[in-house]
């Protein structure tokens, strides 16, 4: 009963205190991703560092960076967490499997103790021999057999509890080899982020003596946000005769299979640019430089490399281009019932009516005010305002 108790525990220690393989592999998925936009923020940092106007630039790569750099610690704390509960629960094996041997072990000396005492007594053909009748014989022939067999059984149960034992022993090393080496890699991390923020400080202390241009730029940013949805409205109007009806566009079969596959291809849409950081996030975002001022965002702003070429993410017909600054435009594209807004464009490549296919170059990114190339992408469907990080493939 005892032995059948100590089974029961360790079973259930390890259905209780063993981590799922596959949770640690998606936190060191999720950890590589982090570690990859940081590297990528470093790049773009690196490039910009030495422009002054970029500052406010720099600002926002930074605070995308410390958020990254934050989802590392916090991935690297699960990951500890769910190696300490895997170490409490190999020790907790570990104690409860030596017990259970040591009791094994107790019965298989007392059984070889028996059978040294019984040695001499008389050996077995005279034990079975010495019989009163056939059934007798048969009888003590089957218990010898059983006993020999029970005896096997009981050893080779010592040899694979043992293996096993030494198997739990070895998983218990590594599981506490990995802690240390996240406990290293997670101090690493906090130094860095602590670094990060006190950088961060410094470009907010230099922002704040220009917060008269800050506010500036902020004004011509939401007018650019409304001059582009004016114009999707525009469009709409238009498409519609005068105002968007109760059934929506009204749309050719072309732009009704393109429409429909434009919504089967949430979260798989390609990136507007090749490489870049979202430095800005969709809806209210606490503006850069500027304490207690928020700004709705209706997209998301990318920071890449200068020139770079903007990309369509899906095909579809240009159907606006919209000087939004001095030598700045935005390109508007159809997706049936679904826009792409393609704003802070040095140059185009397409034309109002073009139809393009996806991944086609239709414009190169412009610098903004901070000195830095920046594109502000938004998605609509209709009149509604779209989150395109949700859309687009990560």
């Amino acid at each position: 009963m005892q032995k059948a108790l100590l089974t029961v525990a360790i079973v259930l220690a390890g259905f209780f205190g063993s981590v799922p393989a596959q949770d640690i592999n998606k936190l060191k998925s999720e950890r590589e991703k982090s570690l990859n936009e940081i590297t990528k923020t470093e790049d773009l940092l690196r490039k910009t560092e030495s422009n002054r106007k970029a500052q406010l630039q720099n600002l926002k790569l930074l605070n995308r960076k410390i958020s990254a750099r934050e989802n590392v610690v916090k991935s690297i704390n699960q990951e500890i967490g769910m190696l300490n509960r895997q170490i409490v629960s190999g020790e907790n094996n570990i104690r409860s499997l030596t017990e259970e041997i040591r009791l094994l072990k107790e019965d298989y000396a007392k059984v070889i103790y028996r059978t040294y005492l019984n040695r001499n007594a008389y050996n077995k053909a005279q034990y079975i021999f010495a019989a009163s009748d056939f059934n007798q014989a048969f009888k003590r022939l089957k218990y010898m057999q059983q006993y020999a067999k029970f005896r096997k059984t009981q050893a080779e149960k010592i040899q694979l509890k043992t293996d096993e034992l030494r198997k739990l022993v070895s998983d218990l090393g590594a599981d506490k080899e990995k802690k240390n080496d996240l406990l290293s890699s997670g101090r690493k991390e906090v130094a860095s982020l602590n670094n990060d923020k006190k950088q961060q400080q410094g470009y907010v202390k230099d922002l704040e003596k220009k917060e008269r241009q800050l506010r500036k730029d902020l004004d011509n940013q939401r007018a650019v946000f409304k001059k582009l949805e004016n114009e999707i409205s525009r469009i709409i109007a238009a498409a519609t005769g005068t105002e968007v009806s109760s059934t929506g566009m009204r749309l050719t079969p072309e732009m009704k299979i393109i429409s429909n596959e434009f919504s089967q291809n949430m979260g798989r849409l390609p990136w507007p640019v090749a490489k870049g950081i979202i430095t800005m996030g969709y809806g209210m975002q606490n503006y850069p430089g500027l304490k207690k001022v928020t700004i709705d965002n209706k997209g998301i702003d990318i920071t890449t490399e200068e020139n770079a070429s903007v990309l369509a993410i899906f095909e579809g017909k240009v159907t606006s281009i919209v000087v939004i600054a001095t030598n700045l435009k935005a390109i508007l594209v159809q997706h049936g019932e679904y826009f792409s807004v393609y704003s802070n464009l040095e140059s185009v490549s397409v034309k109002v009516g073009d139809n393009v296919k996806i991944k086609q170059m239709i414009g190169t990114v412009g610098g903004n005010s901070s000195g830095s190339s920046e594109i502000h992408f938004e998605i609509w469907k209709e009149r509604t305002n779209l989150n395109p990080e949700n859309w687009l493939a990560r």
